[in-house]
């Protein structure tokens, strides 16, 4: 007899798999900003090996010419030099989820259980990506070479500046005005920042609305951006293709498995997909993690995951911090709900995400 263990909601229609796994799929990559910005780039190789055997990914990469030329004469041998390689590490995660229903209950409620599961399972998965990235994004700056090289601002937060944003691109060296591409902040920075006059609009050609830019660069709201209760928040900026990110969905990765006993008769959609990301141009510190502990390493947000591959010039990523308005910080909107007096820590430690 097969059992169904959880609490599923109401639900009593079936669903065909192969068709209901598509359209998630294009309905997740709709729907997810990170993916249409081009700051996830899902890397249609690493997106092959995940279903290969073993825990984690390997991306080499051949590393650029370097040296200085040789005389030339005919007393010397000419020397051959050879070139670098750098491997990448990336660890699979890998995550499952299941919604559910009982006849009983979509019978007597009248519930559109499974028009409302079709409707946001893709969106469910967009916000799992959006909670991996960022988290993702704390981990590699932990790393203190990192954050030395990549980040302005951050614990020394001071007023939104423009002056202070040109000097966070600064961390992009000779080559921030052809990579970086977009910026996402909070939506109370976004207000912020339009008060500044900081933003402009472009309309492109057959767009319905207008793109929000600010020096050339698209902007994202998310408030999964954190915001303090004093202003302290940060802006992401990312160069296009910033983040090497690939799910793959193995064999059976979508199951509509109805059981007749349980529950009084009940049907549970199970989705299961293989998923890697990290911020290009660095790979997994082994001596940080290992596969069994990484997910609740990366969801601790303590240790420095990750590590500088070859040249930090290359990972195309600054962390700028910095403090808004505090009228622009809305509680429960976006930024956490104030704590109640006697808490053992402050609503501005636990929002600051630094």
């Amino acid at each position: 007899m097969t059992v169904i263990n959880g609490n599923p909601t109401n639900f009593s229609n079936l669903i065909e798999p192969t068709v209901f796994l598509d359209w998630i799929y294009r309905q997740n990559t709709q729907t997810n900003r990170f993916v249409q910005s081009g700051v996830l780039k899902n890397d249609p190789v690493l997106g092959g090996r995940l279903l290969q055997p073993g825990r984690s990914v390997e991306i080499p990469a051949m590393n650029d010419l370097s040296g200085d030329a040789d005389e030339w004469n005919d007393t010397n041998d000419i020397q051959t030099n050879g070139v670098d390689s750098a491997i990448e590490y990336g660890i699979k995660m890998y995550q499952s989820k299941s919604f559910g229903n009982t006849d009983w209950g979509d019978l007597i409620s009248g519930a559109s259980t499974q028009q409302q599961i079709a409707n946001r399972f893709g969106n469910w998965w967009t916000r799992q990506d959006t909670k991996i990235l960022l988290e993702t994004v704390k981990a590699t700056f932990n790393n203190t070479d990192i954050a030395t090289a990549k980040t302005y601002g951050v614990g020394s937060e001071k007023e939104l500046s423009a002056s202070d944003f040109v000097k966070a691109l600064a961390r992009m060296g000779d080559v921030m005005d052809n990579t970086l591409s977009t910026l996402v902040v909070n939506s109370a920075a976004y207000s912020e920042m339009r008060e500044q006059q900081l933003i402009e609009y472009l309309q492109p050609a057959g767009a319905a609305t207008p793109i929000a830019t600010y020096q050339g660069m698209s902007i994202i709201q998310d408030d999964s951006i954190p915001v303090a209760s004093d202003g302290t928040t940060y802006a992401l900026i990312f160069g296009p293709g910033a983040i090497d990110y690939a799910t793959a969905t193995p064999t059976n990765g979508l199951v509509v498995q109805r059981d007749e006993f349980q529950k009084g008769g009940m049907v549970a959609i199970i989705q299961k997909r293989v998923v890697t990301c990290h911020v290009a141009g660095t790979d997994v510190d082994l001596t940080q993690t290992k596969p069994d502990t990484y997910l609740a390493d990366l969801a601790a947000g303590t240790k420095p995951l990750f590590q500088v591959s070859y040249d930090p010039r290359n990972i195309q990523l600054v962390k700028y911090g910095f403090k808004v308005g505090t009228d622009y910080v809305v509680p429960t909107i976006n930024s956490p709900k104030a704590k109640a007096s006697g808490s053992s820590s402050s609503s501005s430690t636990s929002g600051s995400g630094k």
